[in-house]
């Protein structure tokens, strides 16, 4: 883009920035920015409470990776109560080339003297006597999750047993009916996914369906997941949480919630961890980045992650996958890291994980 065509762009978002006196106004801005890949222009227009507090900033920082050059924002059924108003937004952008998502969430504005805001979505509280249990306001959500109430301390529970980890208390945790919404909600570049969580921001979980036992141990399975994640950045303090590479995040994640797996379910699991040791393995420090794994290596991130974690807690001791966590995430070095569990180099640790998934 020439300097002058993108200096005027800038001018634009900035003014546009200032100037959503509407709410139509406000959704284009949105979509201008995010459309420019600018994350500065687009946190500029977020309320700063509400839903979008914590997690916009995640949001913007995938739009500056990954604009969505085609997204388009439309807001309707608008609804002005008080200091702000009530609405739903229409998404509509192609994710990956051949792949256009259309989604559309109840959402809340908040007007700041005559300028709109957006604050995200919109949810609905659910009585609960663990943390914070929040569902998508859409008809019957909040009445169906409830369920998950007295499920929220079982995970957490669980997450302290196998890990010793304790899970925050004031834990939020999010309900959405379906994964493209809750997707939509955390990155435009994401994949739906079922559950998720980064350090700050809260849980984020599908609810599940089927009969009662299945959906309970499902919902079980990703709260145990996405609390650890969430015990994991907290113990790992500002910054360190970062530097633990994400094969190790995804596979502490999968060890906490064993309980909670099927046992035809978690010897899949180790059936494909083992193949790849055999062949198509991927090195664990193209693993590393979240942001930089291609989504068809995510199944490696996994299952790599989880083999590794149960060789560690097999042969070097059940609080060994941890000690390397909080080593990685002191220094971010992985052969002080590796050292700290008893192997010589990072390289001995994997080629000696990898030769024990191998022969399982």
């Amino acid at each position: 883009m020439p300097f002058r065509t993108a200096l005027l762009a800038g001018l634009l978002l900035s003014s546009a920035a200032l100037a959503q006196r509407t709410p139509q106004e406000l959704a284009g801005a949105l979509q201008a920015a995010a459309r420019a890949g600018d994350a500065a222009a687009y946190r500029s227009l977020l309320a700063p409470s509400g839903t979008f507090a914590a997690e916009g900033a995640g949001f913007a920082a995938d739009l500056a990776r990954r604009p969505p050059r085609d997204v388009t924002y439309a807001f309707r059924d608008v609804r002005e109560e008080g200091a702000g108003a009530a609405g739903t937004l229409d998404l509509v952008w192609t994710r990956v080339p051949g792949e256009v998502r259309r989604v559309s969430l109840p959402v809340r504005l908040v007007r700041v003297g005559e300028v709109w805001r957006y604050a995200g979505e919109a949810l609905t509280p659910v009585p609960t006597e663990t943390g914070t249990l929040l569902a998508l306001s859409v008809p019957g959500l909040a009445q169906e999750a409830a369920f998950l109430a007295p499920l929220l301390p079982r995970a957490a529970r669980e997450v302290e047993r196998v890990l010793g980890l304790p899970v925050p208390g004031g834990a939020v945790v999010k309900v959405y009916p379906d994964a493209e919404r809750l997707s939509a909600t955390v990155y435009p570049s994401l994949q739906p996914v079922s559950g998720w969580n980064e350090p700050g921001e809260a849980i984020k979980l599908v609810l599940p369906g089927g009969p009662p036992a299945q959906a309970e141990a499902t919902a079980l399975r990703v709260l145990a997941h996405e609390f650890t994640h969430l015990a994991v950045g907290v113990a790992a303090g500002p910054g360190g949480d970062k530097r633990i590479p994400w094969w190790l995040h995804e596979g502490l994640a999968n060890f906490a919630a064993r309980a909670f797996f099927s046992e035809s379910s978690w010897r899949a699991g180790q059936d494909r961890a083992n193949a790849y040791a055999r062949a198509g393995w991927v090195p664990l420090a193209e693993l590393a980045d979240f942001p930089a794994v291609p989504e068809a290596r995510w199944d490696h991130a996994y299952r790599q992650g989880l083999g590794v974690v149960e060789f560690l807690a097999g042969q070097a001791g059940a609080g060994a996958p941890w000690r390397l966590a909080q080593a990685f995430a002191r220094t971010g070095d992985r052969d002080r890291a590796a050292r700290e569990v008893g192997f010589a180099s990072f390289a001995a640790l994997e080629r000696e994980a990898r030769a024990w998934l191998a022969a399982r």
